[in-house]
């Protein structure tokens, strides 16, 4: 708890003191200090999918960059704690992966804590939960990593193995935690207070990881464990129960197993205040619509305070409970009042932490080493600015490789002769990471940073079997990405802003033409929405067409494998082969042994044409370049946006 020795109030949403009339003091507030009931202000504030985002440096670029990293947020977090006598600092989930430096902590031998739990030690985190990229580099590894922390870390619905019941699980971390903590009341005088804390992930891990090297997890629904749990929590003495949830907002009444249910989850009467994430959204804000259960300005989900602070240490959530005495029933202290809104990065561009720049300088140092080694060179560009929308160098290169180990280790088996496909994704391609998440290696060397930049995941390589049916189905799910165009529209956004452009996938094997006049067969989570519909055209393999009986082999990733299986459950799926090995060390080892890579992609899909009807896409604002790869839709640039899109007109 941290705590400051002067007077403060919390500051509500809009800034003022509070949201009740000031001219109008409660009856209890009236009342002489030593008869009234003890009301007291607690402050939670929170980050979310940080991703390894810790120092101010742009790895893959190799530069600085003031904005980037928790200590950009530092100062925010400082300021909040200054503002409050009381306070309590949280994270929830998937703070292990996504930089870099999160990469080199994973492939280094090390004597030191990792940089995340230094990071989280050395701000005094009181708490933190585990999301889902916690366990991409293995259970063995996540163990020997939260072994430093010096904070508890908890998840009531990830198990080593299930009861009869989720109060019966024999959970990964503890379900949940009691933070005793002195606060001062608004009176000045102290009380002893306990927090109680429960995290929660997403179930789908049981899916997304099972085939990462170490052992895999299983996992309960949220609302099915948190019934379990959080009676329980209560019972063994919590006053105040907060919810560390790595899960998105959603409906009040979700399907079971969802990966959305912050909202269901705010509706039980036990919980008090709730994180949300695991979406890199923003809440409160208009990244929500409102609705009876999600009130996106006063920050309410079923009537509770709750914050999501996006990503990458964007933002940071900020809840201010008031709380109060109680003097009869079983709770000590009940919430009386609350507020949440969301702070915004700094622009100071003063280091806002020497602390932790100091505690981080010998990490920052050995990744600067590791991400500058060179393991070859490219003889074109590599980028994701029109990744989504035409053939890409950095896609076929990463489909390439995969394609190329997996048909050496099967090179004497009986799978041999089955034609071998390979998929890629754009991992960065704008989206919600805003106008510089974007993959921008020039023709050149290629160095272990520009690993992390075309392939930011620590995913390992399976390989399926499939029919061409589900061949075509498979490529049918990327094309969710894109809205429907009515032929003879003018200016259509073409990219559904709703689906994350990493649900695009190609496959640089196959020819194909994706026809956007039909709607998407599947949704945004893969789930049949349209089975009459079919946006894949004229599929073939080489001078063939592919026919549904055809088989085929697709490499892909543990992820999308398990995503697969969540999709389309009642199909079993056919998995030939898996070995462990990860991607970004395929990538490394096929650059490596090549020396030079990198050719201009076959144009093996396209967008059917449609005569007198254009679309518009944003872009970063190094794609102006890269025009020439997308030149048969005859790009025009548009007007800049707020956030630093560049818009351009396509004919199609």
């Amino acid at each position: 708890m941290y705590q400051v020795p002067v007077a403060s109030v919390a500051k509500s949403l809009t800034g003022k003191d509070s949201e009740a009339d000031p001219a109008m003091p409660s009856p209890n507030a009236m009342l002489p200090a030593t008869a009234r009931r003890p009301r007291a202000a607690l402050r939670l504030i929170a980050t979310s999918d940080l991703h390894a985002s810790l120092m101010p440096y742009d790895y893959c670029a190799d530069r600085p960059n003031s904005s980037l990293g928790l200590g950009a947020i530092a100062l925010q977090i400082a300021e909040a704690r200054g503002e409050a006598r009381n306070c309590l600092l949280f994270d929830n989930g998937d703070f292990l992966q996504g930089s870099p430096l999160a990469d080199y902590a994973a492939s280094a031998r090390r004597r030191r804590a990792h940089p995340m739990i230094t990071a989280f030690n050395t701000l005094g985190y009181d708490a933190a939960t585990l999301g889902n990229h916690e366990f991409d580099y293995g259970l063995r590894f996540l163990s020997e990593v939260l072994a430093d922390a010096r904070f508890p870390v908890v998840s009531a619905n990830i198990a080593t193995r299930l009861g009869r019941s989720p109060a019966r699980d024999q959970t990964l971390v503890p379900p949940f935690t009691i933070l005793r903590r002195q606060i001062i009341d608004n009176d000045g005088r102290a009380h002893l207070l306990r927090i109680g804390v429960i995290g929660f992930a997403p179930p789908q891990i049981a899916e997304w990881d099972r085939n990462v090297p170490g052992g895999s997890v299983q996992t309960r629904d949220i609302l099915a464990a948190a019934r379990a749990w959080v009676p329980r929590l209560r019972a063994s003495g919590a006053d105040i129960i907060v919810a560390l949830a790595h899960t998105g907002i959603g409906e009040v009444d979700p399907e079971d197993r969802s990966e959305n249910a912050a909202t269901a989850l705010a509706a039980l009467p036990e919980i008090d205040a709730l994180v949300a994430g695991h979406s890199h959204r923003v809440f409160p804000g208009p990244d929500f619509p409102a609705s009876p259960e999600i009130d996106p300005v006063r920050g309410r989900l079923a009537g509770k305070p709750a914050v999501m602070p996006g990503h990458s240490a964007h933002h940071v959530g900020i809840i201010d409970l008031q709380i109060e005495r109680c003097t009869t029933g079983s709770r000590r202290w009940r919430v009386v009042d609350a507020s949440a809104r969301i702070g915004q990065r700094s622009n100071d561009r003063a280091p806002a932490a020497p602390a932790l720049h100091q505690a981080l300088a010998p990490d920052h140092r050995a990744t600067l080493a590791w991400s500058r080694r060179q393991l070859g060179e490219t003889a074109v560009p590599l980028h994701s600015h029109f990744a989504t929308i035409a053939p890409s160098a950095a896609l076929s290169l990463i489909a390439e490789a995969k394609a190329e180990h997996i048909r050496s280790a099967l090179a004497r088996t009986g799978w041999a002769d089955l034609p071998l496909l390979s998929s890629a994704s754009p991992f960065r391609a704008g989206g919600r990471g805003g106008p510089g998440n974007y993959t921008d290696i020039p023709a050149g060397p290629l160095r272990m940073r520009n690993l992390s930049d075309l392939y930011p995941f620590p995913n390992t390589l399976v390989t399926l079997l499939l029919t061409g049916a589900e061949v075509a189905d498979w490529l049918e799910r990327a094309t969710a990405v894109f809205r429907r165009i009515a032929p003879g529209e003018a200016d259509a956004a073409l990219l559904d802003n709703a689906v994350p452009s990493f649900v695009f996938e190609t496959i640089p094997q196959l020819s194909y033409a994706i026809d956007l006049s039909q709607p998407p067969r599947f949704d945004a989570q893969g789930r049949l929405a349209d089975p009459a519909a079919r946006r894949i055209t004229g599929l073939s393999h080489g001078d063939r067409p592919v026919l549904a009986t055809d088989r085929f082999l697709l490499v892909t990733n543990n992820h999308r494998a398990g995503r697969a299986r969540l999709q389309d459950p009642d199909t079993e799926q056919k998995i030939v082969f898996t070995d462990g090995a990860r991607v970004q060390a395929v990538f490394s080892a096929h650059i490596q042994r090549k020396g030079s890579v990198g050719t201009p992609p076959r144009r093996n899909w396209h967008f059917l044409p449609m005569p007198g009807t254009t679309v518009t896409v944003p872009a970063g604002p190094g794609a102006a370049p890269y025009l020439a790869d997308i030149a048969s839709y005859r790009p025009e640039p548009l007007a800049s946006d707020d956030e630093g899109f560049t818009h351009y007109r396509l004919h199609l």
